[in-house]
């Protein structure tokens, strides 16, 4: 059996060029799924209401008054965040991407309802405590600090604490 170096070689190099190609094309949505998989198990049960606090200079947190709601895309692997006002109108809108790399760290920007102003917000979700701390500049460039804490549901809980014996 005789080779023939210059068609072995031209196969060779053809057949690392398909593999390259395959693997950018294939592999990329591959890695995506895998991330966005990821991402949805990691953030995906976070959505619901949060009562929102602004943060005081001494640490304090003032409620707002202000509810804000989050629901989770999986497609795009963000959070699709609202804020309402108090009397229920909303404030302002915002997709925040968390991060893979630092867990539980996000960055979006938000824009205000009915103009074209808004800001940056940067996350930082605390396991601990089920709550977000958010801290943002305004268009103006104007800080801010808040927290987002968990609204308790109003149903009553079933579960009923165990008396302590002596």
């Amino acid at each position: 059996m005789t080779f023939h170096w210059p068609i072995l070689v031209a196969v060779s190099v053809l057949g690392v060029i398909l593999g390259v190609l395959a693997d950018w094309q294939l592999g990329t949505r591959f890695r995506k799924r895998l991330e966005l998989r990821a991402l949805t198990r990691e953030y995906g049960s976070l959505a619901g209401q949060y009562l929102n606090y602004r943060i005081l200079d001494d640490g304090r947190h003032e409620p707002t008054g202000g509810i804000v709601e989050i629901t989770w895309q999986p497609r795009d692997g963000l959070l699709d965040v609202s804020g309402f006002h108090s009397t229920g109108h909303p404030e302002w809108h915002s997709y925040i991407r968390m991060n893979r790399e630092y867990a539980g760290t996000g960055i979006g920007h938000y824009n205000n309802v009915n103009s074209i102003h808004g800001g940056i917000q940067q996350v930082l979700y605390s396991k601990h405590t089920r709550s977000f701390n958010v801290m943002g500049t305004s268009h103006t460039h104007k800080e801010f600090a808040h927290c987002w804490k968990p609204k308790e549901s109003d149903q009553p809980t079933t579960h009923k604490p165990s008396a302590i014996q002596a």
